[in-house]
């Protein structure tokens, strides 16, 4: 398959037109037509199923689309390194980043960095950890910042701290109102909560082990689905403390949990993979920070 071809396929796929495909890419459509007819014979599968004026992807143009963003991403990230390659230390660092700790820690890691190697360029991302680790995977970002466990065999890592869950609710709701240092499990127990969706089978763990009722009523991704149930006073919020942190100016309460597991943050990078020279400078500075 063409990288050219995909990106093509990509812009018939966002239109679901072949007419407004060519125009917008600047071809004509005859051409983009044979193009697609070529690329369904090539793969043996229907890519779209034409309805009058109008085209509707299939299952498998749907995985196509899926694949092709990944390769053409990995595509213009390979050829901006090796651009950089040329230049010394003046590339471009790729960051994929949980939304709330990489609001912490990045600007700071950026801001050192920069004052070092100026000419530097950055580009992040930011999802849950499970979004981050599929980017990763894929060589799509150089440096991952994602909440613990990983897979020890296929990256190395810096572990950053261990954060206690709170509890994110309404200043009126009833415990916030009761001016407590700690929520108990007895009272989360008797609440209807709201917890990350990949976090789900974790913390009803949590609770099975102590033999009380875990009452999930809504699983959330991103943090600002859960931050506007929580200020309709829809339910309380389990989260981690750096998730509470970056809400900080918000007109909500946020309590430790008595006892509370911790959650591990670590930033990673793989084993296996020949580093660009700007990132293995970036993770030189990232460990003598740590060590501070």
């Amino acid at each position: 398959m063409d990288i050219k071809v995909l990106r093509n396929f990509l812009k018939i796929a966002e239109y679901e037109n072949i007419t407004r495909a060519a125009a917008e890419l600047h071809i004509a459509q005859p051409h983009l037509t044979r193009q697609l007819h070529a690329l369904e014979q090539e793969l043996g599968v229907t890519l779209f199923v034409r309805e009058k004026k109008r085209l509707h992807i299939t299952d498998e143009g749907r995985f196509l689309r899926q694949q092709a963003l990944h390769i053409t991403d990995l595509a213009d990230k390979t050829a901006t390194q090796l651009l950089d390659m040329k230049s010394g230390l003046s590339g471009t660092l790729y960051f994929g980043a949980i939304e709330t700790v990489g609001m912490i820690y990045l600007p700071t890691w950026i801001e050192g960095f920069r004052a070092q190697y100026p000419d530097v360029k950055y580009n992040m991302w930011s999802g849950n950890s499970t979004d981050v680790m599929e980017r990763l995977a894929k060589h799509l970002v150089d440096i991952a910042l994602i909440r613990e466990p990983y897979d020890v065999n296929l990256y190395e890592a810096i572990h950053l701290l261990d954060e206690q869950w709170m509890v994110l609710m309404h200043p009126s709701h009833r415990l916030a109102v009761q001016a407590k240092h700690f929520v108990t499990w007895e009272e989360l127990s008797q609440e209807e909560l709201m917890v990350p969706t990949q976090r789900i089978e974790e913390i009803s763990g949590w609770f099975a082990e102590k033999e009380l009722p875990c009452r999930i009523t809504c699983a959330f991704s991103p943090l600002a689905n859960a931050v506007a149930m929580v200020e309709h006073n829809l339910g309380v919020a389990i989260l981690p403390d750096s998730a509470c942190h970056a809400l900080h100016g918000r007109n909500l309460k946020a309590i430790p949990i008595e006892d509370s597991p911790t959650s591990g943050v670590a930033v990673l990078w793989h084993r296996q993979t020949e580093l660009t020279g700007v990132t293995k400078r970036f993770i030189e500075y990232l460990k003598a920070v740590s060590r501070r």
